[in-house]
């Protein structure tokens, strides 16, 4: 089933250069490959701001997780910024370099009686500076099993060494493809809500692998697949995915850091990926178990 939504711009013309917030990957000596990262970009002056609306109810979604993302040269929608909705569904982004950006908008927040209201999540792609994207909508998980409006949990286990136990931090990050208008299909960051553990470090403990260090996560999302849309400056067009039952397939990207540095890349690679991970639907799920080796 597909639905469209008009949303309406308010600003300025488009910009056109991508900050890319990630370097490209860099091959290591021994044929490896490691990340390396950027450093921040000067801030800018520009801005984005919005609404965030349920799209059953067209009411305003407070507490609602926005994210600022652009693409880096693999393929990843990377989160420049984070935002919080107001109750009255508001949210803006400011001091922002010029380029595109894509919104990526997801809840999962209390609706009365103890019950909890979860949304799919709303990807926003090519917005520029300077708009206003006012009712982006964000679509009560539909095609799901929980009637109960709890997000669903993808737990794993992380596990680093080099040359015996290593200590490291590690980014955690779920995503799930889309593709704006015309566009090829990209991994998009998807928001993780309360009980969620994107930020983890590995220790030494009796429950982990001979010669590691190790740590469990878990990460709470959507039990659905992404609503798209394309900005466009007469009103953006929004589709809704299909509610049959029909797989909703995540990855799970880990990128290892020295622990303590806040930001420089350790082990080799220094990015993992696992999956798909299948939280709704009837294709094998991998565990999304994470081992790195190599590291500093």
């Amino acid at each position: 089933m597909k639905r469209n939504h008009k949303s309406f711009y308010e600003g300025s013309s488009l910009v056109s250069v991508l900050w890319l917030s990630f370097a490209v990957a860099t091959l290591a000596g021994c044929g490896g490959i490691v990340l390396t990262q950027n450093s921040d970009p000067p801030p800018g002056t520009g801005s984005i701001s919005g609404t965030v609306m349920d799209d059953s109810t067209n009411q305003p979604v407070a507490g609602a997780i926005v994210l600022l993302e652009q693409l880096d040269t693999g393929g990843i929608d990377r989160v420049i910024k984070s935002a919080t909705t107001a109750s009255d569904g508001s949210f803006a982004f400011s001091a922002l370099p010029s380029g595109n950006y894509d919104v990526v908008a997801a809840a999962s927040v209390p609706s009365g009686d103890q019950a909890t209201s979860t949304y799919a999540a709303t990807v926003t792609f090519r917005v520029p500076l300077g708009a206003t994207v006012n009712k982006i909508p964000l679509v009560p998980e539909f095609g799901n099993s929980m009637p109960n409006g709890q997000p669903a949990d993808i737990a794993g286990h992380v596990t680093t060494s080099g040359g015996g136990p290593a200590q490291v931090d590690v980014k955690l990050s779920a995503l799930q493809q889309a593709a704006p208008e015309g566009g090829s299909p990209v991994e998009v960051t998807i928001p993780t809500f309360t009980g969620s553990t994107p930020d983890i470090t590995t220790t030494v403990s009796p429950t982990c692998p001979a010669g590691t260090a190790c740590v469990n996560y878990v990460l709470a999302v959507p039990s659905s697949d992404p609503v798209v849309g394309t900005f466009n400056s007469s009103g953006t067009t929004y589709t809704i995915p299909a509610s049959g039952p029909v797989e909703v397939i995540y990855l799970i990207e880990g990128r290892a850091f020295i622990h303590g540095s806040n930001g420089t890349p350790t082990c080799m690679p220094s990015s993992e990926t696992a999956g798909p991970v299948v939280p709704r639907g009837t294709l094998p799920s991998r565990i999304p178990n994470l081992a790195f080796q190599g590291c500093q």
